[in-house]
């Protein structure tokens, strides 16, 4: 079945692969795809995976996103698309608004990777749900999450767990050991940790850089920062007296962050316990460190934990308290040093287990079912993962 969809996000396409990763197996199913987005141009996974598609370019944000966006969002019913894709959570309530009325035939898809808690965000959790209300298909990241999202929303059309996974064709370079040395100051016994992001709560930054502190000498930390909150940070390293031991670098996007990655020892994924959310993920940080061979260490939360201890891709711990992250920090540096977390089976784990190419037949299933008015009812089916081994 061959359709065509006008595919609209606010997320920025040259940064991040996720958004776009249903579109090269539909496009090699024979659907037509329009992608409106800011970086569209200049699309990341295109750059890996390229697909036929046509690409339009919106500005970053501001006055003049704004204006783009509506502008897109309210002629989208009139364009000779058999299908709209909603993507990114925050274009969920500026949706709900422009395409209220008839869509004229339209398919309307809503791709959500985030989550609206009701108590920190009543206002834009009544919008996203009067939107869900509307769809044909909802595709949600996380297993729990999607059961979740039915329930809360009363979504009444088929759910599809879309995992932020990276495709397992990503490319992964080669260590340099000149780039090792930086990261990891000299030191030939380093034990360098990687953090794909920079300093924030709710990825738990704080409690990290107090684990740090409890860490031998040679336990050092490798972040991408962001400027806004560099003078913060800055007097935090230097109160706790590990600014030597914490290497900062601008943020950069998911492939030029995968040569850093492949120099490093172990991956961070933190997450705080602040919403449902955060509970129940599945983040696609964890096939950017597994897919380079690193162990993780993770939060303790039901989804997370199910995966690091499925397929043996780490430690977890309770990261609300410093002291055990830093004693789960240290026991997988003595692992790792025992070779118990081989690169090349992590590496091997990610392309037979989580590479996201398992899900793109169900996927594309769906969209072919949908435009054919023969979608299937009921909730998300299960992750591959939780079923019996």
């Amino acid at each position: 079945m061959n359709g065509s969809l006008l595919y609209l996000s606010r997320g920025d396409s040259s940064e991040v692969p996720h958004g776009e990763i249903c579109l090269p197996a539909l496009a090699k199913a024979g659907w037509e795809i329009e992608v409106v987005a800011p970086g569209a141009t200049n699309s990341l996974l295109d750059s890996v995976r390229p697909y036929p598609h046509r690409a339009r370019e919106l500005p970053r944000g501001g006055f003049k996103g704004e204006l783009a966006m509506l502008r897109e969002l309210l002629s989208a019913r009139f364009g000779s698309y058999d299908l709209i894709y909603i993507h990114s959570q925050s274009l969920s309530a500026r949706a709900y608004l422009a395409l209220l009325g008839p869509l004229f035939g339209k398919k309307l898809v809503y791709h959500n990777p985030d989550y609206y808690d009701p108590f920190n965000h009543p206002f834009y959790f009544w919008l996203e749900r009067r939107f869900c209300r509307k769809l044909d298909l909802y595709l949600n990241n996380e297993f729990h999450r999607a059961y979740l999202t039915r329930a809360a929303y009363g979504v009444k059309c088929p759910i599809v767990t879309v995992p932020i996974m990276l495709p397992a064709c990503w490319p992964f370079p080669k260590p340099d050991a000149e780039l090792r040395r930086e990261m990891a100051g000299g030191h030939d016994d380093a034990f360098v940790l990687i953090l794909h992001g920079g300093y924030g709560e709710i990825r738990m930054t704080p409690e990290l850089f107090e684990a740090m502190r409890l860490l031998p000498e040679n336990f050092r930390l490798v972040m991408f920062d962001r400027d806004h909150r560099k003078a913060e940070v800055d007097r935090k390293l230097d109160e706790l007296g590990i600014a030597n031991r914490v290497v900062r670098y601008p943020r950069m996007n998911v492939r030029q962050l995968a040569r850093y990655t492949m120099n490093a020892d172990a991956g961070v994924l933190l997450y705080q316990n602040n919403d449902l959310g955060n509970f129940f993920t599945a983040p696609g940080r964890l096939t950017e460190y597994v897919g380079a061979g690193l162990p993780v260490i993770a939060t303790n939360h039901t989804a997370l934990e199910n995966l690091v201890w499925r397929y043996n891709l780490g430690m977890t711990t309770d990261s609300t308290k410093p002291a055990e992250l830093a004693e789960g920090i240290r026991k997988l540096a003595e692992m790792r040093k025992k070779n118990q977390f081989p690169a090349e089976v992590l590496r091997q784990t990610f392309l037979d287990k989580l590479a996201f190419d398992h899900w793109e037949p169900g996927i594309v299933q769906q969209f072919d079912d949908l435009i054919s008015g023969k979608p299937s009812a009921g909730g998300p089916p299960p992750f591959p993962w939780l079923a019996k081994p």
